[in-house]
């Protein structure tokens, strides 16, 4: 039986690697999908495949640390769909090295696009998932949310701020029957952090997770019953120690 029939979701930062799986992870489970991130062709490559599991699907491509793509993005699909049960706050990028190394770029590239963009996505669908009261907000975050790593000075600081933002935000939700919860992956085998931090071909990349891993992960917060939610689940591939 499928645990999610007929809900709505919208997925971000969905193009490719972890988000990408969310979508299709989701319309496996028969939830139709609202995708965006800023290829658009990347995304529209990904409705047709949700599209060809039985559920619907929209894209919107756009930069969702920006708020009138943000606007947009919940302009259409409150048109085409009503409401949103679902929301996955996926958009993220890296960049690894010393504090030497970075610079003021990299932290706006790194904090707007981290955590940015999950303040205007979450204000965007939020509130109206409180006035139904219910909907699921997952965060795919990162163990960089929990604890601070070397040559990750920046990142760290932009996933601990998103798992601050996480925690507050069931404190508003959990009473009006939202539910919250943050995925934080260690490795994940994807296209994330290509030429600032990691090289395309490295045979580590095989022992880490893999996209679907996490979005099984996503799927599982998303169907808990009606009186459980699952707040936290951290994950590690097993070549990496706690």
């Amino acid at each position: 039986m499928k645990r999610l029939e007929g809900k709505i979701a919208v997925v971000t930062g969905a193009s490719r690697g972890i988000g990408r799986a969310v979508a299709i992870a989701l319309a496996y489970e028969g939830v139709h999908v609202v995708v965006t991130a800023r290829n658009g062709d990347e995304l529209n490559s990904l409705v047709q495949e949700v599209e060809a599991l039985g559920v619907q699907g929209l894209a919107v491509a756009g930069d969702a640390s920006e708020e009138p793509d943000v606007n947009r993005l919940k302009d259409e699909t409150l048109a085409q769909f009503g409401h949103v049960d679902i929301l996955v706050n996926n958009t993220g990028v890296g960049k690894f090295g010393t504090l030497e190394t970075l610079t003021l770029e990299d932290y706006d590239w790194m904090m707007d696009t981290n955590m940015r963009s999950t303040f205007l996505v979450s204000k965007a669908f939020v509130p109206a998932m409180k006035e139904r009261g219910s909907g699921s907000v997952i965060f795919v975050g990162s163990v960089a949310g929990m604890k601070g790593l070397p040559n990750e000075t920046i990142y760290c600081a932009s996933k601990h701020a998103q798992m601050g933002f996480a925690q507050s935000l069931d404190f508003e939700c959990r009473e009006k029957g939202v539910k919250v919860s943050y995925v934080a992956p260690g490795g994940v085998n994807t296209y994330f952090a290509f030429g600032t931090g990691r090289t395309e071909g490295d045979p580590q990349l095989q022992e880490y997770l893999d996209s679907e891993d996490v979005a099984d992960a996503v799927v599982f917060a998303a169907a808990q019953p009606p009186k459980a939610r699952v707040f936290l689940i951290g994950m590690r591939p097993m070549r990496e120690t706690l």
